[in-house]
């Protein structure tokens, strides 16, 4: 039997065998606390260094740049909400923070949490490509406004914002601003050192990581304070998961070539062969700068829902959302889209050709299957 293909990447992207292997000795041997008066050795402290160390060089982080290693990447933005809110909302008063309706589920619920301490989270409009412009970002700014926060990219629909664009205008206006880069770390090649950004977050899971894993960078020269009391950020760090995400930042920056290159192609050879075989098919966002890997489909006269569980019981893994990402169809309605009969694939480095062309036969055979239930006609 053949393995399921997995197009959902954009939700959590599988870790590599060889990156499990990697974790099991901080699993069994190195499970004490690493502050315990104790411990001896070189390890685990090479290793931790080392993590640590692909992290800063792969994000391109100076040496004043800070480095948080987070439980996940909802705890990096959590972290970046508190101290906000601790070191400039409650000294300078300005309390309005600015997002868009394409963020995930963290900066959302911050946002609302939050709004019980006085701070109001608006939404910035977006163009027809569904992305953040210069221009909608200034007209949006108000004296009142503490903090940008935004996702690089929108992981299901592969939207990419103009970062480097909005980043300068935050600048200009002295506003801080906070970018989450889990959907484009391995696609997009920049050094945080060099961008007028204050914080960057990820999501571990996204680039490969281990679940329990994430990173904060704080732009040095931001006031910044943890929400970990000072002189116990490693008394419970959780070691296996952080070693396991500097060697999946090894693989990342191994692959980047492939997956800018040989992934966008697969990608592009499975919405061209969509179009071919449903004609009435629409490849959402091909106008707009968007992520090698991701592409969305319209299947008009099919539920999203339905069409999905029909490819999840012929083994093909594609998204409509949920869980930590909005609803596809939500995040669709925010570019005036419908997309009630969307869904979103996200393919990986791992994934191969033989796998997009064994899917392609399950989506057109799923798609005339649940076409023939919205007509009301037996199969």
């Amino acid at each position: 039997m053949n393995e399921p293909v997995y197009l959902d990447s954009g939700t959590l992207a599988r870790p590599s065998a060889h990156l499990l292997n990697q974790m099991i000795p901080f699993l069994k041997r190195h499970w004490q606390s690493v502050t315990a008066p104790y411990l001896d050795g070189k390890e685990p402290f090479t290793s931790i260094n080392k993590s640590l160390e692909n992290l800063r060089t792969f994000l391109g982080a100076g040496k004043r740049d800070l480095l948080h290693f987070c439980p996940s990447g909802g705890h990096a933005i959590s972290h970046v909400y508190q101290s906000v809110y601790a070191d400039h909302i409650a000294q300078n008063g300005k309390n309005h923070i600015l997002t868009t309706d394409l963020e995930e589920a963290p900066i959302h619920l911050l946002g609302e949490q939050f709004e019980k301490l006085g701070v109001y989270q608006k939404k910035i409009p977006l163009n027809e490509k569904g992305q953040v412009t210069r221009e909608n970002l200034e007209k949006a700014l108000t004296p009142k406004t503490g903090l940008v926060s935004l996702s690089w990219a929108n992981a299901l629909t592969g939207v990419i914002h103009p970062i480097w664009e909005l980043a300068e205008l935050c600048k200009e206006k002295e506003i801080l601003f906070h970018v989450d880069a889990s959907a484009v770390l391995g696609k997009l090649y920049f050094k945080f050192e060099e961008l007028p950004i204050d914080y960057l977050t990820f999501e571990g899971t996204m680039v490969h990581g281990p679940k329990g894993s994430g990173a904060l960078f704080v732009k040095g020269g931001v006031d910044f304070t943890t929400s970990v009391p000072e002189g116990m950020e490693g008394a419970d760090l959780n070691l296996a998961p952080l070693i396991g995400l500097g060697i999946a930042i090894e693989e990342l920056d191994a692959s980047f070539d492939h997956l800018c290159m040989e992934t966008a192609r697969l990608r592009d050879h499975l919405e061209e062969e969509i179009l071919r075989t449903i004609p009435e098919a629409k490849v959402h966002f091909k106008e707009a700068e968007r992520l090698p890997n991701t592409t969305v489909i319209s299947f008009p006269g099919i539920t999203s829902e339905l069409l999905a569980f029909h490819l999840k019981e012929r083994g093909v893994f594609a998204s409509f959302g949920g869980g930590r990402h909005q609803k596809l169809e939500h995040l669709l309605a925010a570019c005036n889209i419908d997309g009630k009969c969307a869904l979103s694939f996200t393919l990986s480095r791992d994934t191969t050709e033989e796998e997009i062309n064994r899917a392609l036969g399950h989506i057109v055979d799923a798609a005339q299957k649940c076409r023939t239930f919205s007509l009301g006609v037996t199969p």
